[in-house]
């Protein structure tokens, strides 16, 4: 056996994984999939959603730029988009507001 061939064994048998057709419960089929294709955009619209719910508020502040600049695509983002511009922080429900507007156009 080559030496990643042996690693990889290894690893499975140390972690209980086996080859047999039983799924466990962290297998790709059993996590949570989002609905729709996985393309690059959709990619990083969640990407940027979950940058809008980062205790930072330049991270959030800069998710909530880059999804005014992808205007109706983000249309996913409107109701974190909407909770944010509630916050108290200035700059940062300014943001928000900013995408929200974007979005709606």
């Amino acid at each position: 056996m080559q030496r990643r061939q042996w690693l990889a064994a290894v690893l499975l048998v140390a972690t209980g994984c086996s080859s047999s057709k039983k799924r466990s419960r962290y297998s790709v089929s059993a996590r949570k999939r989002p609905k729709g294709p996985q393309t690059m955009g959709n990619l990083l619209l969640d990407a940027y959603i979950d940058d809008l719910k980062a205790p930072a508020a330049d991270k959030k502040i800069s998710a909530a730029r880059e999804l005014a600049n992808m205007g109706m695509n983000a249309k996913k983002a409107v109701p974190a988009l909407e909770r944010m511009a509630a916050e108290k922080d200035k700059k940062v429900s300014e943001a928000a507001k900013r995408a929200l507007a974007s979005i709606r156009k």
